[in-house]
């Protein structure tokens, strides 16, 4: 979660741990499920497994849309941190998937404020490597390898919900999981990803939903790929602070727009979160569209604005460390169902 991590005791990090033990589905579940919960090397033997903080998957609620919304959690979060966001998604027609990428290097671990002064490229050079895997080609033929970051190409990003995505349409091929990938009405894949090999994304039915680290990672996707929408809740971190209240964006963001337009790029950030101003740095510099409007004295549609913000105290307990930046989107931190109406809007308005 950029540079912000959550502190817990020895005894709050077990009861986590057997929560998630309990909640877990078989990574085998059938085609009749509503939801799963799959081991990342179960999609492809060279990833990385995780048998606690698993790929999370789920169908919608009701009428589904054909629309995929992909949750990245922030640095080192869990995918079982995010159920209430993930419903909401689902109650709007998405079907829904908690990516586990590789996390625990932070935004500002990467790219600390002194290196990013001399080398601000540092965070195109860490994004691409979280998201496309160290020495691999990007989609314009670019390479990047940065120097602690060790994401290799089968653990990245991409690779994984590609490898994921095949792995749901066998595991449940008329659960609807095809519509995101280039396949004909039998499943069948019309386009091999040349880089990772597996069915190619469909990337103008996904809509990546970041929080933290994650929302960093959704917006490097969008200088590639034409998501549907991007919603950054409490990020992008992709800014270094130059003092006294003013910030340098990355130049990744600041050199040519990017594929997805600033329009269906939305954010939802605290006005007491430490790194507010890094945040809003980049959201302007992305030329996100509206005033910023309090989700607290407003409703949908917030006057058209994509750019919400929100005093809410947080709900956590004493054992996290940001409260009012974990709040945004973590199931323990988001006051009950206060930002329900906020999600959708920004995952789902034109």
């Amino acid at each position: 979660m950029g540079h912000i991590r959550r502190i817990m005791s020895v005894a709050v990090v077990a009861a986590l741990v057997a929560v998630a033990a309990a909640c877990q589905q078989p990574p085998s579940g059938g085609a009749a499920s509503t939801s799963w919960s799959i081991n990342p090397s179960a999609t492809d033997a060279l990833i990385a497994g995780d048998s606690v903080s698993t790929h999370q998957a789920y169908l919608p609620i009701g009428a589904a849309q054909n629309k995929l919304a992909v949750i990245l959690p922030g640095t080192s979060a869990t995918t079982l941190a995010f159920s209430e966001l993930a419903t909401v998604l689902r109650r709007s027609g998405f079907h829904v998937i908690v990516l586990r990428y590789p996390s625990s290097l932070g935004t500002t671990g990467a790219c600390p404020d002194a290196g990013a002064a001399t080398y601000p490229d540092c965070f195109r050079v860490f994004r691409s490597e979280v998201v496309f895997g160290s020495d691999v080609q990007d989609p314009i033929g670019d390479t990047y390898d940065h120097p602690i970051a060790a994401v290799n190409a089968p653990n990245s990003v991409v690779n994984r919900l590609t490898k994921l995505l095949d792995h749901l349409v066998q595991l449940a091929p008329t659960a609807g999981w095809d519509k995101f990938q280039y396949r004909t009405g039998a499943g069948v894949c019309t386009q091999v990803d040349g880089t990772y090999g597996g069915c190619a994304i469909n990337w103008t039915k996904v809509t990546a939903v970041g929080h933290s680290q994650g929302a960093g990672v959704g917006l490097y996707l969008a200088k590639f790929f034409p998501l549907a929408r991007v919603v950054m809740l409490s990020g992008s971190f992709d800014a270094y602070d130059l003092g006294g209240g003013s910030f340098a964006v990355a130049p990744w963001i600041t050199e040519a727009p990017l594929v997805v337009a600033p329009a269906d790029i939305r954010t939802l950030l605290h006005t007491s979160d430490p790194a507010l101003g890094r945040m809003r740095a980049v959201a302007s510099a992305l030329g996100i569209p509206g005033s910023e409007v309090n989700v607290t004295t407003s409703s949908p549609p917030y006057g058209g604005s994509k750019r919400l913000v929100t005093s809410l105290a947080s709900s956590c307990g004493l054992w996290d460390s940001s409260p009012s930046h974990n709040s945004t989107a973590v199931d323990a931190c988001a006051p009950d169902q206060a930002y329900d109406a906020a999600w959708t809007y920004l995952a789902t308005a034109s």
